[in-house]
């Protein structure tokens, strides 16, 4: 019998498939991401403990994806982000399957999901320092207020009520000055600056400009071809085997395969 997180993992793999199908469909370049890269590496799998599949794409494919995906998405399943959606103003996209129900350590409630993250360019010029910032005030604008008890905080918290007030706005006005910033200079990097993560990791343009197929739950996915150079430089060790304290489910507490997670709210408000 399978575990309920290789059921999370089927659920996830039924979502790449969908998204695979579009990318074929309209030449979109993807990769798996992160945990899902290591996975393939080590087991041409998912990890075992892991309870989700990442995906990345540069700027141009993953605009033209969400694009496509509002209109191709079947039944069902819906697409999230600050650019889409009325529930969700995450900086990256969550793919969701509408019919589920998965709670997060954080007690954020969704559908089971698999995230695709955004990859810039970032200019070798000092606009990379405007990035940066931009980046910076994004970790304030998703992070939100804080106890006020110092004016450095009262400062933080009357910027994040007047001119920050709108998490959603804010990341619509950064995408823009960072797209118009990659195109600043012809030598740059490739940096995760709508990420899920504290994280400003600047990769090398080969790395996201070539990729491969690689085996992944018995089928053929897109990756990126320097597997090994990403890891590297997204993890900076050379072993990517996790310690066993480490081989747990990151995000989930709760799942239900047969419960859409809107009337899982409205069951948790009536309560």
């Amino acid at each position: 019998m399978d575990t309920e997180i290789r059921q999370i993992q089927k659920q996830c793999l039924l979502l790449l498939d969908i998204v695979d199908g579009i990318c074929r469909k309209h030449d979109i370049k993807y990769s798996l991401c992160g945990g899902s890269v290591v996975g393939a590496y080590l087991y041409n799998a998912c990890l075992p403990w892991d309870d989700d599949v990442d995906l990345m794409m540069t700027r141009d494919n993953y605009n033209k994806f969400i694009r496509l995906a509002m209109k191709e998405l079947p039944e069902g399943i819906s697409i999230h982000n600050y650019q889409v959606g009325d529930d969700f103003s995450t900086p990256f996209t969550k793919i969701m399957n509408d019919k589920t129900t998965i709670v997060q350590h954080d007690d954020c409630i969704s559908g089971v999901f698999l995230d695709i993250t955004v990859y810039d360019k970032i200019p070798h010029n000092w606009f990379a320092k405007v990035d940066t910032f931009l980046w910076k005030i994004s970790q304030i604008v998703m992070i939100g207020k804080v106890e006020s008890s110092n004016l450095q905080q009262r400062v933080r918290n009357l910027m994040l009520s007047t001119i920050l007030s709108s998490r959603r706005n804010y990341l619509k006005i950064m995408e823009k000055l960072v797209v118009l910033l990659g195109t600043s200079s012809k030598e740059y990097s490739y940096s995760e600056l709508f990420g899920a993560f504290a994280n400003t990791t600047n990769f090398q343009p080969a790395i996201f400009e070539n990729y491969a197929m690689i085996c992944f739950e018995n089928k053929e996915y897109m990756i990126v071809r320097d597997i090994y150079d990403y890891l590297h430089t997204r993890y900076n060790r050379t072993d990517f085997r996790e310690p066993k304290e480490k081989q747990y489910a990151p995000h989930y507490k709760y799942v239900n395969f047969n419960l859409p997670y809107k009337e899982y709210i409205k069951l948790k408000t009536q309560e």
